[in-house]
């Protein structure tokens, strides 16, 4: 019986040359959707569509890189972004991984991975925002969240309470996005992503079931 070889990955095969050309796409998908955000004050941050979208297709390491990147940049116009470069390179590696293991291929899975997305992002940025900025940083969450303070809430339940919330609703929009954008990508492309082949089978299972 003939035995199906695994495949194999590392971080040099991750970033070919085009998930290099990727990295600054998704580092300017994420300045946008995190301008969008602030100047609306929307209850939701929209600043990893781009690490997101990179992690899905070329796994862990490029997302990682991509999230690290992109607070290196709007820092420089806004410093406290400096300080949550921790939770945009966590972003990425844990959606790289979830994607590298097939977990976006069917519809439970989708719905555990955003919820391990988002526990992970506020697990790392609560120490950030309540020890070094008291709780409030100026997004439209630290507003809600200071409302609640206002009235009386400990800040921790203040934070984690508008944070589980609205970061698990930036994971879902944030990962819809993504997808919608990879199931229009042709295979021939999906192929030279160091993931992209789990979207191509997982796109061919649909299709035989409808």
């Amino acid at each position: 019986m003939m035995e199906t070889k695994k495949k194999k990955y590392s971080i040099k095969d991750d970033f070919s040359m085009l998930a290099i050309l990727l990295i600054p796409v998704g580092v300017a998908v994420n300045f946008v959707g995190g301008q969008l955000a602030s100047l609306l004050k929307l209850p939701m941050y929209l600043d990893t569509i781009g690490t997101i979208f990179t992690a899905m297709l070329c796994g862990p390491w490029v997302g990682a890189v991509t999230g690290a990147l992109t607070n290196i940049v709007t820092g420089i116009a806004n410093p406290v972004n400096f300080a949550f470069i921790p939770v945009n390179i966590i972003a990425g590696l844990v959606t790289g991984y979830l994607a590298r293991f097939n977990w976006f291929s069917v519809w439970w899975k989708w719905i555990l991975s955003m919820l391990i997305m988002a526990a992970v992002s506020i697990i790392v940025s609560a120490p950030i925002v309540v020890l070094m900025f008291g709780g409030v940083t100026g997004s439209g969450t630290s507003l809600i969240t200071a409302t609640m303070m206002a009235a009386g809430t400990n800040i921790w339940a203040a934070f984690f309470g508008t944070e589980g919330i609205f970061t698990v609703l930036d994971r879902i929009i944030s990962f819809l996005i993504s997808w919608l954008v990879i199931k229009v990508i042709p295979d021939r492309t999906l192929v030279k992503f160091s993931c992209g082949e789990n979207y191509i089978k997982d796109r061919d299972h649909l299709e035989s079931e409808e």
